[in-house]
């Protein structure tokens, strides 16, 4: 037989105390065992010479003590022996059924016919839903709005409009104001926000959009009683603005 199964594990685990040069000998040797089908001869030194281990033949004798049982045709391993004696076995029965004809058909099945050609038609796929190890259909879920945060507000305006920081901080404010709605609808985009807020700005000249200060409450009121002082001060004194220091 020229294939045998190899494991591994089995065979790290019998060899593990063995020497680099005292395994490679056991593994000739088992090669030698299964190519041949016959134990290794009681005369080795026909096979130590085929197996160039003439420099090793010390190491033959040690290994065929420990791995093989010396009999009368010969020195036999018991693992390939069961080995070669189970491949003539299904050697046997495989020959056997090949002069019956091959295997035995399956009675009452029906073999699918095969179309070696390309059919004229191509027969649609059905559509399959995706499911998950437990079998249960794949949901996917659309992304819905998540409202920006300062720094990609200020990153969208920046290079478009004067003060980006500021018109952000405005954006943010008027839109955290109402709901995040453009009209009665919420927002769907803020990228596209900007954009119309941008472009508001840019057709309503120096309006509210093109980075105006923000005029607070208590600024209105200072501005209005500086006004009204004003116009009920018979000294003709000029009061000052309410963004001035005055004296």
């Amino acid at each position: 037989m020229h294939y045998y199964q190899f494991n591994i594990g089995d065979f790290s685990l019998h060899t593990n105390h063995l020497t680099l040069e005292e395994e490679a000998v056991y593994r000739r040797l088992l090669d030698f065992y299964y190519d041949t089908e016959l134990p290794i001869p009681i005369e080795t030194h026909p096979v130590i010479r085929r197996l160039r281990l003439g420099l090793y033949e010390p190491t033959v004798d040690v290994i065929l003590h420990e791995f093989f049982v010396k009999e009368a045709d010969g020195w036999h391993n018991f693992r390939a022996d069961i080995e070669i004696a189970d491949y003539h076995a299904k050697a046997d029965t495989a020959r056997l059924n090949g002069k019956k004809g091959g295997r035995p058909r399956n009675i009452g099945s029906k073999t699918q016919s095969v179309i070696l050609a390309n059919p004229e038609i191509t027969q649609p796929k059905p559509k399959q839903e995706l499911r998950t190890i437990n079998n249960k259909p794949i949901t996917i879920k659309k992304k819905g709005f998540s409202k920006p945060t300062i720094t990609e507000l200020v990153d969208a305006f920046a290079g478009k409009v004067t003060d980006s920081g500021h018109q952000a901080g405005l954006f943010l404010c008027h839109y955290e104001s109402n709901g995040w709605k453009v009209g009665k609808n919420s927002m769907k985009s803020w990228q596209h926000a900007v954009t119309n807020w941008i472009s508001r700005s840019k057709s309503n000249g120096t309006s509210k959009f093109t980075g105006q200060k923000v005029v607070s409450k208590s600024e209105r009121r200072d501005e209005a009683a500086r006004r009204y002082l004003e116009e009920n001060n018979d000294d003709g004194v000029a009061w000052p603005a309410s963004n001035e220091v005055s004296p």
